[in-house]
């Protein structure tokens, strides 16, 4: 498998400063939002672990990825500047992830003005856009995803296909193991080798190279599933095979959805219509294949009712819909004349599906700055003790001098286990923001309120959220 050196091209490099720029923007807009620092917290304490022996918390068992691939990853970046390195960490997968919607549309549609709309429309997405300055797995998973599929794209000639599709399926199983919910694109995938291989080498042999892929992809990931355990079989299951389900409309799935992916499942849609009417079979179902993975997401979302993690996760089917788009806008630059002006018209019309995705970004952003909280706390938690707190990620990854052991969280539904802590003075420290569990924190008021033995020491308003800050006394 031999790769050419050749120059990027211009006007990919041009998409990529773009992308880069509005994403950098947002790099410093607020302190950690929860999952960032549940990762990088985990990712330091594995390194812990693995250098020193540390007992850490099970994460296999409820991490909705593997908790040895991303974290320690971060936990490195994080660990040499911060919050911003993790989240710039996050941008060089995304500015990744572009370039290779540009090479495999290159490769699929062997059209580069198809490639430079494919990749212009992903870039300005609001999802890609905070993707790249959010410091999770999932820009390193999409990465791993898009890779898989332009090696399976690459076998196609039929020159080295089996290396081409021994790298894809290595590379999507790690895709599959960084973030468990990647696997609901690898049909995709074995499609895209299956439908990429069919015109030059047949449907037979285009058969035969999609089973090798998944065999290939299936193999390594029984590896890792018995490298890492029976809990990871937990945490696949609690996390993405048997989630419990919401109370979201199946409705409102898809409506937000649509917000933020239009700009490319219409014209993705209008592709596999024009296919079609030209009647290029086998193209046409890979554009529909390509096309119809930005459903895939909304819909397994809205089977269990839930908006948690969609503005993320519709990113991953975008980024196949996107290639579809890019073969639309250049067949009609093709067919109609006058292209310049036509091409300029175009690449005006960007300006307002980048601003749009923006504005659509910088909403993503809607979790408390914790600024002020931070600065409360950490003077109440310096002489030790347990400190209750609604979810306890953010002021863990801000307070690292204490240990993971002295927090506990309010999401146990059994009220009787804190009146009874807090009836024995367990915790030194308590923290409500009556936002994510407020039934919980109500009754946890009530019994600060009717127990005694605590003091109210601060209201620290974070936006829309006020963080209630209580002290034992018997530490005054």
């Amino acid at each position: 498998m031999r790769i050419t050196r050749e120059r990027m091209p211009w006007p990919l490099l041009a998409v990529l400063a773009v992308q880069t720029a509005l994403s950098v923007s947002m790099v410093r807009a607020r302190t950690a939002f929860g999952d960032e620092a549940l990762y990088l917290n985990a990712g330091h304490l594995e390194w812990a672990h693995w250098l020193h022996g540390t007992q850490i918390p099970d994460y296999q068992t409820w991490f909705s990825g593997a908790p040895v691939i991303y974290p320690p990853i971060g936990a490195i970046a994080d660990s040499l500047g911060g919050l911003t390195a993790a989240r710039l960490l996050s941008l060089v997968f995304m500015l990744g992830v572009t370039s290779l919607v540009w090479c495999t549309a290159t490769r699929l549609l062997r059209d580069e003005r198809a490639a430079f709309f494919a990749a212009a429309l992903f870039a300005v997405l609001a999802p890609t856009l905070h993707l790249g300055s959010f410091a999770t797995f999932d820009a390193l998973a999409l990465l791993l995803l898009a890779a898989a599929t332009w090696c399976a794209a690459g076998a196609r000639s039929g020159h080295h296909a089996a290396r081409w599709l021994v790298a894809a399926g290595i590379l999507l199983a790690l895709a599959n193991a960084t973030k468990y919910a990647t696997a609901l694109y690898d049909p995709t995938v074995f499609c895209v080798a299956f439908l990429s291989s069919w015109p030059d080498a047949g449907w037979q042999v285009a058969l035969r190279r999609a089973a090798f892929l998944a065999g290939i992809a299936a193999a390594v990931l029984a590896v890792l599933l018995a490298l890492g355990g029976s809990g990871y079989l937990t945490g696949i299951r609690v996390t993405t095979t048997g989630r419990v389900h919401g109370a979201v409309a199946a409705s409102l799935v898809f409506a937000e959805a649509w917000s933020w992916t239009a700009v490319v499942l219409v014209p993705a849609v209008g592709a596999v219509v024009l296919c079609a009417v030209r009647r290029r079979w086998p193209q046409s179902l890979l554009l529909a294949v390509l096309a119809l993975s930005a459903l895939l997401a909304p819909a397994d979302q809205a089977r269990i009712q839930t908006g948690t993690s969609l503005d993320k996760h519709v990113d991953f089917g975008a980024w196949f819909a996107a290639i579809a788009a890019g073969y639309l806008l250049s067949s009609l630059l093709s067919s109609l004349p006058r292209r310049r002006l036509v091409l300029a018209v175009s690449l005006a019309a960007l300006i307002p599906v980048t601003s749009m995705g923006m504005v659509q970004a910088r909403d993503m952003i809607d979790w408390p700055d914790v600024t002020g909280l931070v600065k409360v706390v950490r003077p109440l938690t310096a002489h030790g003790g347990h400190f209750l707190v609604e979810t306890t990620d953010v002021l863990q990854y801000y307070l690292p001098n204490t240990s993971w052991r002295q927090w506990s969280n309010t999401q146990i539904s059994n009220p009787e286990y804190y009146r009874q802590a807090i009836a024995r003075h367990y915790f030194s420290v308590i923290v409500l923001g009556f936002n994510q569990t407020p039934a919980m924190d109500y009754v946890i008021g009530l019994d600060l309120s009717s127990i005694g033995g605590y003091r109210l020491v601060a209201e620290v308003p974070a936006g829309n959220t006020v963080f209630y800050v209580w002290e034992y006394l018997g530490r005054v």
